[in-house]
């Protein structure tokens, strides 16, 4: 790394404070690419890139892998190093190392008869522990309030309690500790602690090309050597002026979200009594859940909450192979036995939204839950550790997206579904739908949602109206929440994180595969298979032969 320089120039559509003067710009690479950083990292994690790190495919010829240890499962949470978990005497189970889960199901499958499937499968359901505190989890209950209509309380907390149990979660904080930490873990040098601007030189413009330096050093960062220069010539005419370097936006520590939350921890004073050389950083999560059904027939559900790393590549994060992902928690569905435990306590049958209502309740309260006060403390002061790759950092956990379908934003949000402003985003109205993609709806969906404090207000008058006794779906609640299809519940993410000026709706970010492909294209294509089944065999025939006449994907790349 050298002395800071003047950056390249900027496009015109750069703002002017990305021309800072004390930047710190990397070599560029053989397609022009460079970043421009703003502090100078102690780490470079792309100094070493080789094909080999970022290219998988089957005919590559590939390096004997490295003795690494590799993630047995997304529920296992290492907590020591191998050469500990060896001396502490766990099971050796060959090639599933201490997974005892793996064993058991491959040990069924492939060992045992088929008259003896269901006993020995029931067998090892049973004796398997899939959530053992040794790995970080909890199992917990939560209370919440349940309103009844016609019955006032003084306070939300006044009313009668019902209390959910079986919530099986762990604590964030303790995840963050163990993974950033771990020193055996293979993306120990993957992470981006610091963000860049990423820039790109057209051909035109590309100045002297040298390769980056194979070593994960510092000393990869520096200013681009510039272009040579040509002695004007009378008759000619003067060159055309360069185009500027094109801003390159590839992933969540190249963006400006990112580089918006550096920034601002930059400005915060630091932490008394850290040293000059600890160095801060965003530490980016990002969330997603999804409820799923587990069979065809019958109403077996899972929940699962789970939490990615956003500085480290989409490419790792995208491979399962990875395990990438950290479960957080299980949702548990309302309980059958809560119209009992309702009609215990008021004496009838509680009415359809009291149960939507207790439905949303009880996600914000698993939430609230997660979002302990020890994690609190992190997100406001950060947390002082010694990462996996040696260097002390203070690190400030940040939420940038929340990945779910439309039905679960709806309930992180608070939001009434496919009501008046059904976007959970913006408050475009249900009557504007039809006018999607034009220069109208540009304008209107400039109109974003905004906790703000009017809000906030609205939504705890509601919430005293709804425990004073008016109806979920009354008048009274209606009228203060209909113009934003608000619910008359404070979400946790609102609850929590409303002091540090944190917008949920933001988090929200598009779904590709459960707004597109699960639903606009999949509707698309069923009415395209409609439409050729209308035309007769002799069409279906076709179609058929053309579809075997496709390539599948892995034989166009080998």
């Amino acid at each position: 790394m050298c002395t800071p320089t003047p950056s390249p120039q900027p496009s015109p559509s750069s703002s002017q404070q990305e021309d800072g003067e004390d930047d710190w710009l990397t070599r560029e690479d053989a397609f022009g690419l460079f970043r421009r950083f703003t502090c100078l990292p102690q780490h470079d994690p792309e100094a070493g890139f080789t094909l080999e790190a970022i290219a998988d495919a089957p005919n590559h010829e590939k390096p004997p892998e490295k003795d690494q240890p590799r993630y047995e499962s997304i529920a296992w949470l290492r907590a020591c190093t191998p050469a500990r978990r060896d001396s502490e005497g766990a099971p050796k189970l060959g090639p599933f190392g201490d997974n005892v889960i793996q064993f058991r199901l491959v040990d069924w499958f492939f060992g045992r008869g088929s008259s003896k499937a269901d006993r020995l499968l029931e067998q090892w359901l049973n004796t398997c522990d899939l959530f053992v505190p040794q790995h970080g989890w909890y199992e917990s209950s939560v209370s919440m309030p349940v309103p009844k209509t016609k019955m006032s309380f003084a306070s939300e907390e006044a009313a009668p309690q019902i209390t959910i149990h079986g919530v099986v979660h762990r604590r964030l904080l303790d995840l963050i500790i163990s993974v950033v930490s771990d020193p055996a873990s293979r993306f120990v040098n993957d992470y981006h602690w610091i963000p860049n601007r990423m820039y790109w030189n057209p051909p035109r413009c590309q100045r002297s090309r040298v390769d980056t330096p194979s070593s994960p050093c510092p000393s990869s960062i520096h200013t681009p050597t510039p272009a040579p220069s040509h002695s004007p010539s009378r008759s000619a005419s003067p060159p055309p002026s360069p185009p500027p370097p094109l801003r390159v936006l590839t992933d969540c520590y190249n963006s400006d979200a990112m580089l918006d939350e550096d920034e601002k921890i930059r400005k915060m004073p630091r932490i008394a009594g850290d040293a000059p050389e600890v160095e801060y950083a965003v530490l980016p999560l990002l969330l997603w859940s999804d409820e799923t059904c587990l069979s065809n027939f019958g109403m077996a559900k899972l929940w699962p909450i789970y939490m990615y790393f956003g500085n480290i590549s989409k490419y790792v994060r995208g491979c399962p192979t990875e395990f990438a992902a950290h479960h957080v928690a299980y949702i548990p569905s309302l309980p059958d036995d809560i119209k009992d435990a309702y009609e215990k306590t008021y004496g009838s049958m509680p009415m359809a939204e009291t149960l939507k209502f207790c439905k949303h309740e009880l996600f914000c309260r698993i939430w609230l839950m997660l979002l302990d006060k020890d994690f609190m403390a992190a997100y406001r002061d950060g947390i002082l550790l010694v990462c996996g790759d040696g260097i002390t950092r203070r690190l400030f956990p940040r939420f940038f997206t929340y990945s779910a379908d439309y039905p679960e934003k709806i309930l992180i949000a608070a939001l009434k579904p496919l009501a008046l402003c059904m976007c959970p985003r913006c408050l475009t109205r249900m009557d504007d739908i039809a006018d999607a993609g034009s220069p109208e709806d540009d304008l209107r969906r400039a109109a974003k949602r905004q906790d703000d404090a009017a809000n906030q207000i609205l939504i705890k008058k509601a919430c005293r109206c709804l425990f004073k006794g008016f109806s979920p779906a009354g008048k009274c609640i209606k009228d203060l929440l209909h113009d934003k299809s608000l619910n008359p519940i404070q979400s946790a993410f609102l609850i929590r994180f409303a002091q540090y000026g944190f917008n949920v709706y933001d988090m929200l970010v598009p779904d590709l595969m459960h707004e597109f492909e699960l639903g606009v294209w999949k509707g698309t294509f069923n009415h395209l298979v409609r439409l050729i089944h209308a035309q007769g065999d002799a069409v279906i025939k076709e179609f058929d032969r053309r579809y075997v006449c496709s390539s599948s994907v892995w034989s166009t790349l080998t």
